[in-house]
């Protein structure tokens, strides 16, 4: 019987789609046979040693799937998980989330499992948000206490410089911490530099020397000073865990720690002697 028209079009099309997966299909593999490549020893054995069988247990299944959303940094869809371990369907790792949803339910766990952009994230309650807020502004007002220290530094021992000048100096962006340290009176502005554009200068301020109790920046330690305390004050043997056992003269003679030696076999030579 011939076909029509628009049956050809649509067997046609049907072929396309086949292709285009066997080709999508190839060049996964190809991309995984390169990864294992990249991977050490132990890594490669560990991969190699998966067994795709141990995922018909639906224990197993279950706890893999579970893996794989919890490691993963961003929604993880069915496909993906699909990819991943080969033998489990769509359907079989919808029915592993909705299992995951259930429990996290019943056991009353602090996070969920949500449904977000057509993949699956483990997320924290809402309810829990301000004590996470409250740790994640510790963690920033420690950033920005390290910062503010930095460019205080450079601004101590290299003033009067711009902003763009800083930022070399400490390879990030510093607009943040500057306005800060204005507000604080710990830094102001001394003038504009004489280039295109003529920048702020920035230095340190009275109580810049009053709250670190100085009289005037000469009181400042020279970075001779500073070097020495902390070589005096942190060794390189206990900094690296490693400890000295035999000093090698620098001439290329018989290291120190030989000489005893040498000395006890003379005295045993002379007694016999004797």
């Amino acid at each position: 019987m011939k076909m029509t028209a628009a049956q050809e079009r649509e067997k046609q099309a049907k072929l396309k789609a086949l292709r285009k997966e066997l080709d999508q299909d190839i060049q996964e593999q190809l991309e995984e046979k390169n990864a294992l490549e990249d991977l050490t020893g132990a890594q490669k054995f560990q991969i190699e040693s998966l067994r795709e069988e141990d995922l018909q247990d639906p224990k197993k299944a279950k706890l893999v799937v579970e893996a794989l959303i919890f490691a993963s940094s961003k929604p993880l869809t069915p496909a993906e998980i699909r990819k991943v371990t080969k033998v489990l369907t769509v359907g079989q790792i919808e029915k592993i989330v909705a299992e995951l949803k259930e429990d996290y339910q019943k056991t009353e766990r602090c996070f969920e499992l949500l449904e977000i952009a057509g993949g699956f994230e483990l997320s924290t309650k809402r309810e829990f948000a301000p004590w996470i807020l409250k740790i994640e502004l510790q963690r920033k007002a420690r950033q920005a206490t390290q910062s503010a220290l930095e460019t205080l530094a450079i601004l101590a021992y290299k003033q009067p410089l711009t902003r763009a000048e800083i930022e070399a100096l400490r390879g990030v962006d510093t607009s943040g911490v500057l306005n800060t340290l204005m507000e604080k009176n710990f830094i102001k502005i001394t003038g504009k530099k004489e280039v295109p554009g003529r920048p702020f200068m920035y230095g340190t301020t009275e109580k810049f020397l009053e709250h670190f109790g100085l009289k005037e920046l000469r009181d400042l330690p020279s970075i001779e000073e500073i070097r020495q305390m902390v070589d005096s004050s942190v060794k390189k043997e206990e900094l690296i865990g490693a400890k000295k056992i035999v000093d090698v003269p620098q001439d290329g003679t018989t290291p120190s720690s030989e000489a005893p030696a040498q000395e006890e076999s003379a005295e045993e030579s002379n007694n016999n002697n004797q």
